[in-house]
């Protein structure tokens, strides 16, 4: 389940914790949030992404690509969600951030 926070709100990620392995998206590039996910998670994971589940089993990508893209800035702080065995943090400043369920 997904989990979204505005700029007000908090979530169970500290600031200093969005996950040891990275990923950024940018508005003005074909970098969506999305392609950020897909690409941390094939690196957290060390597969190609096209070995990994649909991201659609997890969160709807088009819902997730417009939430953050389609303002100039997003009222969204972040979101947060499990996809293929990774707890994963989308920020509305561009860094996606993804660490294992696991050791959450």
């Amino acid at each position: 389940m997904a989990e979204m926070t505005d700029q007000t709100n908090t979530v169970a990620f500290s600031e200093d914790s969005i996950g040891p392995h990275t990923a950024a998206w940018d508005r003005e590039s074909e970098e969506t949030p999305v392609f950020a996910v897909v690409s941390a998670v094939a690196a957290a994971s060390d597969a190609d992404p096209l070995e990994l589940p649909p991201l659609g089993d997890a969160i709807d990508p088009d819902a997730l690509n417009q939430l953050f893209m389609t303002r100039s800035d997003s009222t969204v702080a972040k979101i947060t969600f499990q996809y293929a065995g990774y707890d994963v943090t989308v920020r509305g400043n561009g860094e996606v951030g993804v660490r294992s369920a696991q050791q959450a």
